[in-house]
């Protein structure tokens, strides 16, 4: 009964309802939309950084990536692969030689990290040669020796192009100088202009030829099938291989790992504040309810019903309020996410800017069933915590002054 009796209520003053309504629809949208952008930009960044840059897993020599000096190679790494590519969780793994460089041009010469490949490989675990337009030549392809991928940014830095030749030099595992021309054979670009600026990737058979002897392999990358499984992957190969370091994409770029944690929270500190702040407005709204409806309360509880039940409808007028509210708020926010999850929001007129820090100029929102769920929860307290105020208000109304109020 009390129920029914709050429902009709809400729809006596239909505008002010609507306008109460509109507000928590608008504000919810909005706040769900940002927080969207927010995690869609943060989960590209994580994504395209496992993909083309750290994998889910590392294996390295423990003195490796202190100063990264070539000579601490995996001993017997192609038996460590063998032994890795058996585990269920697994679903490839490539094997990597580094090697600290520089890259010299006819017009300028930078520093870089050399990453002697196995192409096929390689595929199976990177993203990066998707990453190279059509345009801009292919991934090795051919037989043709001595090969190199760079990115645009190098190029550009080093004032080259497509099918240009660079010379490689680097001290290879003896300590010996080497140096070679390489061609130039695609050029990728990626949302992370830190990792463009000093990577370039080769045959590992071709640096291995350059030098006359195998080069060996510094790093071990491990892409699994789930990346929830990266816990109980990195306990069982640090339990396989006591004598490697085995670090996850956190450990290896803590800071993605940090961006990932502080974001889960920051969306939930911004929807929290809209509510906070839509709270006022329906607090304010149902105290004018109670205070013009005096008379109505009064005879109300003069003809009998108990303060409980005043006390009880007043709180499912407010809890319908915001209900309705945040149901069409979360129901405007998916088809927005969805449209816009579907054909992306263009932010290529600020690429440079987005690019230093790693993110990607064309951002796919996202929010998780889990966001949505924890959010339903925070609109039901919002709703039960603003009307607790004007009940209190209603309950201590004394039924015969109030039946006096015209």
């Amino acid at each position: 009964m009390i129920f029914k009796i709050a429902f009709k209520n809400v729809w006596r003053n239909k505008v002010r309802s609507l306008i109460v309504i509109a507000a928590v629809t608008l504000g919810l949208a909005g706040g769900i939309f940002t927080a969207s952008i927010i995690t869609g930009m943060v989960e590209q960044k994580i994504r395209t950084g496992i993909n083309n840059e750290v994998s889910h897993i590392q294996l390295h020599h423990p003195a490796f990536l202190r100063n990264y000096e070539s000579r601490y190679v995996i001993p017997d790494a192609a038996a460590v692969a063998a032994r890795i590519s058996k585990m269920a969780s697994v679903k490839a793994l490539c094997s990597r030689t580094r090697i600290t460089g520089m890259a010299a041009s006819p017009n300028a010469a930078a520093g870089i990290q050399i990453v002697g490949v196995d192409p096929e490989q390689e595929k199976q675990v990177s993203t990066l040669h998707l990453a190279i337009p059509d345009s801009c030549g292919s991934y090795f392809t051919g037989t043709r020796k001595n090969q190199v991928v760079i990115s645009h940014k190098l190029a550009d830095k080093l004032k080259i192009r497509l099918k240009s030749k660079i010379v490689i030099r680097f001290q290879n595992t003896d300590g010996n100088l080497t140096e070679a021309a390489f061609s130039v054979s695609g050029i990728f670009q990626t949302a992370n202009t830190a990792f463009d600026e000093t990577n370039v990737f080769v045959r590992k058979h071709d640096l291995d030829q350059i030098t006359g002897s195998d080069n060996g392999i510094q790093e071990i990358a491990v892409m699994l099938l789930d990346i929830d499984n990266i816990p109980v992957a990195e306990a069982a190969l640090k339990s396989m291989l006591p004598g490697l370091d085995v670090e996850n994409w956190m450990e290896i770029r803590p800071d993605m790992g940090m961006i990932s944690s502080a974001i889960a929270i920051e969306v939930y500190v911004i929807l929290g504040i809209i509510l906070f702040a839509l709270a006022f407005g329906i607090i304010n709204t149902m105290l004018m309810i109670v205070f013009e409806r005096t008379h109505e309360l009064g005879m109300l509880m003069a003809v009998g019903m108990s303060k409980s039940r005043v006390f009880r409808m007043i709180m499912m007028e407010t809890i319908f309020l915001t209900t309705i509210g945040g149901v069409i708020g979360m129901s405007l926010s998916v088809a927005l996410v969805a449209w816009f999850q579907r054909y992306g929001i263009d932010m290529s007129s600020v690429s440079k800017g987005l690019g230093a820090f790693g993110f990607d100029p064309k951002i796919y929102p996202f929010i998780s069933t889990k966001f949505y769920i924890n959010l339903t929860v925070m609109i039901l307290c919002t709703g039960i915590l603003s009307a607790v105020g004007p009940a209190r208000k209603a309950l201590k109304m004394n039924p015969v002054e109030a039946i006096r109020v015209e």
